[in-house]
């Protein structure tokens, strides 16, 4: 029998939607998800990335995969892809690779080698990220071209900011909320690491600094000689958002781990402590941008906390020393969740006071796409993994308390692929912590929305008739939840456990 794009077996029925989906791209065809298995839906996916994503354009190749595709005709666009609504066009990868986008992507690859028993998958990861390090690091800065703005861009064959009407004209370093994939890259290349870690210092006042205050945004490319290096490459104190400081305090943490350099425990506690000692002690509710007079900056937010604290936890379990981040980010944790709470809507306020007094009545979304607005699925992912990593029954409590409000949630027809994916990923989270079979069926029904709306036949794209796959929307985060449900379906709930797939 002839085979058609999507690998299976044709009849005349499933050759014509074969053809209607190849024409129209996001036909849902109802018999994709009756014939295969999840397995098959990830893999398949890869494949067509690894077949189909390289950096074949311009005069020098490389292995690093494209972060948008076109399905049609499954080529990398040079420019002009809209951007989904709610998305910043400064934080897209169009026209090439932005390895952040890609976090989960070189962990499924792993996965896949594993399973499959083909090395080509494993090998493609270690690839990418080989001609990520060589391409993308700056030589004096040692930051690494990638995160919330910049990317290598494989017809210009240099870093870019992501706004093509001004490319080239910032150059800003900024991390994504995921942890930073430290430990793959130590293993590719130590050496590149260690300039990358010491480059975050950058974003802090100096290379003495006593406050530890910090700027989110460095310049990737601040001193393009080495003659003039010095005070001039490090930023001013404005805009030290709230998560960053888990994330450097995560980065300067893996460092100090591997040299025992005390210089790096001192980076490590100054970024890590530097929430702490801004927080009300009485209700140890803390800002979510020191000395930033918004509303959004000057009030406690329970999903900025959730975040900071998440990277502490993590920090904390790099090294004993480190043990005191645990205790702050419990104690963080835990108060603004507290204070958020709203029993009479049966959901979290949006922003509270540092006394503890709702700001406005607006609440915690249940699912959001787009920049800048966190849904209460976040929340709930870190109060699992907060639950896996201590076993505190208050945290067991939040999982279920979000839960309880997201499973009886209708699906939007008009959505991102983001939601889908961290719905996906909570509710997987949610059952392993609960035992509860209706997060599970949950799961499973999302992915079944996932395959009916998404699936192209090659590769999973990011919205709702839209032609075009796009890794900075979240999309290879839904493929790995896709690879959680294959683990349960074989028994195998340790390979499918949130501390393995978590943010």
């Amino acid at each position: 029998m002839k085979k058609t794009l999507s690998g299976f077996s044709s009849s005349p029925a499933l050759s014509f939607a074969g053809a209607l989906l190849t024409c129209l791209v996001l036909a849902p065809v109802l018999s994709f998800s009756q014939q295969k298995d999840y397995l098959f839906y990830a893999k398949t996916h890869c494949d067509n990335l690894i077949t189909y994503g390289k950096d074949v354009y311009g005069t020098e190749k490389s292995r690093m995969l494209a972060s948008v595709i076109d399905s049609r005709d499954m080529s990398v666009p040079k420019s002009k892809v809209p951007p989904t609504e709610g998305t910043r066009e400064s934080d897209r990868a169009v026209g090439g690779s932005n390895y952040y986008h890609d976090v989960e992507t070189i962990r499924i690859f792993d996965d896949l080698s594993k399973l499959t028993g083909d090395p080509k998958y494993k090998s493609a990861g270690e690839d990418y990220t080989r001609d990520f390090i060589k391409y993308c690091q700056n030589p004096y800065t040692g930051l690494l071209g990638w995160g919330e703005h910049l990317y290598y861009n494989f017809f210009n064959e240099t870093i870019m900011e992501g706004d093509l009407e001004r490319p080239g004209t910032m150059f800003t370093h900024e991390f994504i909320e995921n942890t930073p994939p430290w430990t793959y890259l130590w293993n590719i290349d130590s050496a590149a690491v260690r300039k990358a870690i010491t480059g975050v210092r950058g974003h802090f006042r100096s290379p003495v600094t006593q406050s530890f205050l910090f700027n989110r945004h460095a310049r990737w490319n601040k001193v393009e000689k080495p003659e003039y290096r010095g005070l001039e490459q490090y930023q001013d104190g404005g805009q030290a958002w709230i998560k960053h400081s888990g994330l450097y305090c995560y980065s300067f943490s893996f460092l100090y781990n591997k040299n025992r350099n005390p210089e790096w425990k001192r980076w490590a506690e100054g970024s890590g402590n530097l929430y702490w000692n801004y927080r009300n002690p009485k209700t140890n509710l803390i800002v979510s941008c020191i000395d930033d007079p918004r509303p959004t900056g000057k009030n406690s937010s329970l999903t900025s906390t959730a975040l900071l604290c998440y990277y502490l936890l993590k920090a904390s379990a790099i090294n004993p020393e480190f043990a005191g981040f645990r205790q702050q980010a419990e104690l963080m944790f835990k108060a603004a969740e507290k204070y958020s709470w709203d029993p009479n809507q049966n959901s979290y306020y949006a922003l509270v006071d540092l006394d503890g007094k709702p700001v406005g009545t607006e609440v915690i979304p249940v699912i959001a796409t787009g920049y800048g607005v966190a849904d209460m699925l976040l929340f709930g992912s870190v109060a699992a993994y907060f639950y896996k990593v201590t076993g505190d029954k208050a945290y067991l409590a939040m999982v279920k308390q979000v839960a309880d409000i997201v499973v009886d949630h209708t699906w939007p027809d008009k959505f991102v692929v983001n939601s889908l994916a961290s719905n996906l990923q909570f509710s997987l989270d949610a059952y392993e912590i609960l035992g509860d079979k209706r997060m599970y069926e949950k799961a499973r029904k999302l992915a079944e929305i996932g395959i009916q709306t998404l699936w192209s036949g090659k590769l999973f794209l990011r919205e709702p008739k839209d032609p075009y796959y796009e890794a900075k929307l979240g999309t290879n985060a839904l493929v790995a939840g896709f690879l959680r449900l294959h683990y349960l379906e074989k028994n195998n709930p340790a390979a499918a456990s949130l501390s393995r797939w978590s943010l």
